[in-house]
This record gives structure tokens, C-alpha cells and sequence, in this order.
């Protein structure tokens, strides 16, 4: 009889290294492709946070470019002095002044054209004048009264009117790019412009012609080396620039840091044909992998609109894409060669430590069940040595990348809201102010009517009471009556002075002003009454502080009436303090202290009203501050006022600095005013 032999059944031990090893080969390859694809991941999203966060630097480093020539030729356009020029006939003075402001602004080009849009003066090209500028949008626009700011596409005859230098800078040969779109042969005759356009207005308000200029953007490579300075601080990879900026006219770079293989840079080379239909024909914002010139880069392309909202170019800022992937390579390959020797040293040591590899696999479930469950503020900890602990590493380095990516999205969302919140609340500011206005200007029309409605009765009333007490005798009884009358007559006519000057308005006489000297002055006017006789007047006047555009008369109205105000609230006692300081945002402050009795928090919000007043009867008719007000706001500034009941107020008075052109001849005039 035979006998069936049966095979040994492997041990418990076998069964278990076995298994373990199918086990942790399984978990170890899953956990590497799984970690690897996070590295690759976040590595990218790195990547292409880093676009975004250039392309916001680059983007405010070109809107503030455009702000700045924006604000010069707003400012020198606005200023008398051109309009002065311009009334003396005196062309070789007005001639240095736009070259002086052209050159100290960096201009490539500032001209002033006549109310027709023919061209007065060119500060490049004195001889160059008479042609007709008025196709030009941003000219039009100015001419209409409204200033305005922005890219431009302008015909090479229009450059070479400015300056020929600027006709020959703008011409680009266009150069065959791989992926572009077809055709684009030759070159480009055109240039994109940074322009800006004002109205110049006449001492009656009439505008009497327009001031443009700006800078040609081919060939200008400030701002592209500028942004890749700032953000890319010069870092290259395998030989080559990491960081990329550019400028386009339509689809062709006219200012690139991009290096050809030659080592030039890229002028007139090409967009591809994916990103010119998304931004230029679509008008929209790309990011993604774009070929650049001769290499793959991490790209964002953002649309440059003209006033008119057509788009003229592009900004472009890329990082190179092969600096990143080798970082991902090397972190993959790492990672993959650090857990294949983990593996291979525990599938060594296996059999004499079988017992000690639940628990830390237990440690390891336990804590990706915390993570899923949103807990990250843990680590995996593992006693033992080898692949785990390698894995635990790897799972710890991991947690620490989410969780200060989920940091940074927190503060993130907390500067969004602070952002929110001090925009609304500037918001809700001018809103007020805007309403203040409004209604200032309504109640100023309705007084003006009612004024001189109630102005001829009036005086009537006056010339017959006088004419009828000339009549009656000292002892007549009814002499008393009429005395009262006549008093009440003349309160009445006071009353009616003010709604006409509160109406009225008039547009102020502007000139350079130092502002400590107007409060020196109106200071010395009322500090010899009596009511100043018990007041401490506390000066901290900034000796450095800078001039102001202003009419003196009415200036010295609005300080004389917060003077005034503030020495009533004292009751002719206490401390008067007189601030003045240069802000920041381009104001100059002026701030009158008080230690009175202040205003009730449910008034502040009416003290600007004509005709209201916390002052009792008889001391005042509540036109003072209104017609502040409308002095204020006609020279472009506000009145801000701070209280506290039984403390005092400050009332601070904020008026926009005057151009820098302005402030020698203001200095000059104060030094001979002196």
C-alpha cells in the first residue's frame, strides 16, 4: 500500500515574516507614491504661488509706474504756472518749465496742446508744433475736462513728432518663435506708451489747453529689471535665469528679462499662439506651463487695457520650469531610495523583532485617523528604528507642510477681512463727507434764494423804523419799541450777510501758502480781545512743513472762526493748543485744541448743518463752521473733528500738500513775504 505524504505547512513564523513583508512591501510602495505625489504637489502649487505672488509685485510695481506719471502731469497741469505762461505768452520760460518736469519725472515725452488739440510746445522738441493731436484718446478726454491715465499703441509719426529717438527705439524686428501664431513677418513700427493726459485750466476755470506725457515702453527694460531684482534677487539654474518679466505690445516682447540662446534679450520674439487667444483675443488671465522663447516655464499672463478698456499688450512673469522639476525629481528619488533601504534593512532584521512591529503600525493608523478627523497638531512617534521610523519621519515632515500651509491660509483669511474691514470703513468716511456736501450744497442754494428774498424787505423795514424815530420825540413812549425794532432789524440783516457769503462761495484766489504763517497771522488778528485774555496758547508748529495751494483771506476766515469756537467753548479760560504736521498720504494738518466743554457725541454728525449750534441763544447763528466747510472743500481738503464731553474737541484741518514744482518759488515768496 502506498502511503500519501503530505507537505509541511510553512511555520507560524514564515507565515508572519510573509506576510509582513507583502504587507509592509504593499504599505511602503502605496505610502511612497502617495508621499511622492504629495512632494510633486506641493512642489508646483509652490511653484505657482510664487508666479502669483511675482505677478502681484509686478503688477504694483507697473500700476504705481503709471500712478506717478498719472500724478505729475495731473499736478503740473493743474497748477498756475503753465496757465500763467500761457497768459504772458512767455515761451521760453514755459518751454524750460515742461523740460525741467520732464526730466526730472524721467519723461520720455511732455507736450501741451491747445484747446483745438494742436500741439503748443513739445519739451523734447521746441521747434516741433502745430499738428493736430486730438485722435489721441487720452488727449480728447483731457480736453473734455477729464483727466485720464494708462497704456496706449501709438503710430511710429506720432513718436518721431515727439522725438526721433523714439521712433527708432520702438522699431523691432519680429523674430520667428517656435509655437507662436502664423504670420507676424517684418517688424513693428508701433509703440505701447505709459501715458497720462490732464486739462489745464484758465484763472476763470476754462480749460485753455491739455498737458500730456509719459514714456515709451520698447526697449525699456527699468521696470522688467526692477521686478526680477525685487522678486527673483538674480537666482539661475543650470546656467539660466529662474525668473522671467515681460512687457508685450499685442503678442510681441518689446521689455523682457528673457534670454535668447545667445544670451540677448528676447526683444521681438513671439507669445504662442494658447496664450494670445485666452489674453489678447479673449481679454482674460492665463497661468499655467507656457513655452517660452526656447524653454518651458511656469507663466502668468495678465491683459494691459488702454483707457478705453481695449487691450494694447501684456504682462508676463514665469518661473523656469525645469529648476522645480529637478527639485521634485531629487525629493522623489530620495524619498523612493530612503524608504527602498528601509525596507530591505527591516526585511533583514524581521525575525528577531516581529513582536515590536504592531504597535508602532497601531501608532501610525491611530494617527491618520486623527488627521482625517482634522487633528494635525500631533506627531507620530516611533521607538524603534528602520523603515517605520523613516515612514514616521516622512509622516511627520508631511504634517508640517499642511499644517503651515493651513497657517498661511488662516492669515490669509485674516488680512483678507482687516483689508475688508478698513475699506469699508473709508468707505462709510466718504460717503458721509460726499453727503455732507450734498446737502451743504442744497441748504447753500435754498439760503441764497431766502436771503435775497428777505434782503430788500428788510431794508425796508430799517429805513422806515430810522425815519420814524428821526420822528418821535426822546420821551415818546413808543421810542423804546421801535429802538428794539431797529436791533432786531439788524440781527436780522446779519443773519442774511451770512447765508449770502455761506451761498456764495466764490472761487478762491490760489496761491502757495505756509500754513503756520496763516495761523501766526490769524492768530495775532484775534488774540488782542478780551476773550483771550485767560487762554494759555500752546504753539507746536512744524518749522519744515510744506506749502499748501490757498487763498490767505479765506484761510484765515476758517481758522479765525475755529479760534473763536474753541476759546467760546472755553468759556475764555484754559488751554488753546495749535498743531501742524506733514501726513504721509501728501496732506498738511493743521489742529486746534481745546479744553471746553466738548460736543455730545449725538451732535458731531450736525455741527457742519448751517444754522445749527450748540452755543446758546444769542452767541451765534450756526454758520461759522459751514461756511468752513465749503471754504475747506473748495481747496480740496476736509475739516475732521474729535470730542470728548467735558474734555474738550480738536478740530484738525487737512489740506492737500502743493506740487513739488511749486515748493521753491513757494519757499522764495514766503522768504520775501518775511
Amino acid at each position: 500500500m502506498k502511503v500519501k505524504l503530505r507537505s509541511r505547512p510553512p511555520s507560524i513564523k514564515a507565515r508572519l515574516i510573509t506576510s509582513y513583508l507583502v504587507i509592509l512591501f504593499i504599505g511602503g510602495l502605496t505610502t511612497s507614491i502617495v508621499g511622492s505625489w504629495i512632494v510633486s504637489t506641493t512642489i508646483m502649487a509652490q511653484a505657482r504661488r510664487m508666479v502669483d505672488h511675482s505677478m502681484a509685485m509686478a503688477r504694483t510695481i507697473y500700476q504705481h509706474q503709471a500712478d506717478d506719471i498719472h500724478r505729475t502731469v495731473t499736478l503740473a497741469a493743474s497748477g498756475t504756472t503753465i496757465a500763467r505762461y500761457l497768459e504772458t505768452g512767455t515761451r521760453s520760460g514755459l518751454q524750460g518749465y515742461l523740460d525741467t518736469v520732464r526730466r526730472q519725472s524721467g519723461f520720455d515725452f511732455l507736450t501741451l496742446v491747445s484747446p483745438a488739440g494742436r500741439v503748443l510746445l513739445r519739451a523734447t522738441q521746441p521747434a516741433s508744433a502745430g499738428d493736430d493731436v486730438s485722435w489721441v484718446e487720452p488727449v480728447r478726454h483731457a480736453l473734455a475736462g477729464r483727466p485720464v491715465a494708462g497704456p496706449l499703441v501709438v503710430p511710429a509719426a506720432f513718436l518721431a513728432a515727439e522725438d526721433p529717438a523714439l521712433a527708432a527705439r520702438a522699431r523691432i524686428r519680429l523674430v520667428p518663435t517656435p509655437r507662436a501664431r502664423p504670420g507676424g513677418e517684418g517688424e513693428l513700427t508701433s509703440g505701447l506708451v505709459l501715458m497720462s493726459a490732464a486739462p489745464v485750466r484758465g484763472p476763470d476755470g476754462s480749460i485753455v489747453g491739455a498737458l500730456y506725457g509719459g514714456i515709451l515702453l520698447n526697449r525699456d527694460f527699468r521696470m522688467v529689471d526692477r521686478v526680477w531684482e525685487l522678486v527673483f534677487k538674480g537666482e539661475r539654474f543650470d546656467g539660466k535665469d529662474v525668473g522671467a518679466v515681460t512687457l508685450f505690445q499685442d503678442d510681441v516682447r518689446i521689455a523682457t528679462t528673457v534670454k535668447t540662446a545667445g544670451g540677448e534679450r528676447a526683444i521681438g520674439t513671439r507669445v504662442s499662439e494658447e496664450v494670445y487667444q485666452t489674453v489678447l483675443a479673449g481679454g482674460s488671465v492665463w497661468r499655467g506651463r507656457a513655452f517660452v522663447v526656447n524653454d518651458w516655464y511656469i507663466s502668468a499672463y495678465e491683459p494691459l487695457r488702454d483707457s478705453a478698456g481695449r487691450v494694447v499688450g501684456m504682462l508676463y512673469v514665469g518661473l523656469l520650469e525645469k529648476a522645480y522639476t529637478s527639485i521634485r525629481d531629487r525629493v522623489i528619488l530620495s524619498f523612493f531610495g530612503i524608504a527602498s533601504i528601509g525596507f530591505l534593512l527591516i526585511a533583514g532584521i524581521t525575525y528577531y523583532i516581529i513582536g515590536s512591529i504592531t504597535r508602532p503600525i497601531g501608532e501610525l493608523v491611530q494617527a491618520t485617523r486623527q488627521i482625517a478627523a482634522g487633528q494635525f497638531d500631533q506627531e507620530v512617534t516611533v521607538h524603534s528604528s528602520g523603515e517605520l521610523a523613516l515612514l514616521a519621519e516622512s509622516f511627520n515632515a508631511m504634517l508640517a507642510s499642511l499644517r503651515k500651509m493651513r497657517s498661511d491660509l488662516e492669515e490669509w483669511g485674516r488680512t483678507l477681512e482687516d483689508k475688508v474691514r478698513q475699506r469699508t470703513e473709508e468707505l462709510v468716511a466718504l460717503h458721509d463727507r460726499i453727503a455732507q456736501a450734498e446737502r451743504l450744497a442744497s441748504l447753500g442754494k435754498l439760503s441764497a434764494g431766502v436771503a435775497h428774498e428777505i434782503n430788500n424787505p428788510l431794508g425796508a423795514v430799517l429805513a422806515l423804523t430810522a425815519l420814524t424815530l428821526e420822528d418821535l420825540k426822546p420821551d415818546d413812549p413808543a421810542r423804546e419799541n421801535l429802538e428794539e425794532v431797529v436791533r432786531q432789524a439788524e440781527r436780522c440783516r446779519n443773519i442774511v450777510r451770512g447765508l449770502l457769503e455761506f451761498a456764495r462761495q466764490s472761487e478762491p484766489h490760489v496761491e502757495p501758502l505756509d500754513l503756520n504763517r496763516v495761523v501766526e497771522e490769524t492768530l495775532g488778528l484775534v488774540a488782542r480781545q478780551s476773550m483771550f485774555f485767560n487762554i494759555n496758547v500752546v504753539k507746536d508748529l512744524d518749522p519744515e512743513l510744506p506749502r499748501v495751494l490757498g487763498d490767505r483771506s479765506q484761510l484765515q476766515q476758517v481758522f479765525m472762526n475755529l479760534l473763536i469756537n474753541a476759546v467760546q467753548a472755553m468759556e475764555e479760560k484754559g488751554t488753546l493748543t495749535l498743531t501742524s504736521r506733514a501726513t504721509p498720504d501728501g496732506f498738511v494738518e493743521v489742529s486746534i485744541t481745546d479744553t471746553g466743554c466738548g460736543i455730545p457725541p449725538d451732535k458731531l454728525g450736525r455741527i457742519f448743518d448751517p444754522f445749527f449750534t450748540t452755543k446758546p441763544s444769542g452767541k451765534g447763528v450756526g454758520l461759522g463752521l459751514s461756511i468752513a466747510y465749503g471754504i475747506v472743500t473748495k481747496h480740496g481738503g476736509d475739516i475732521r473733528v474729535e470730542s470728548e464731553v467735558g474734555k474738550g474737541s480738536t478740530f484738525t484741518v487737512r489740506l492737500p500738500v502743493a506740487p513739488a514744482a511749486t515748493q521753491p518759488a513757494a519757499t522764495e515768496a514766503g522768504e520775501q513775504a518775511s
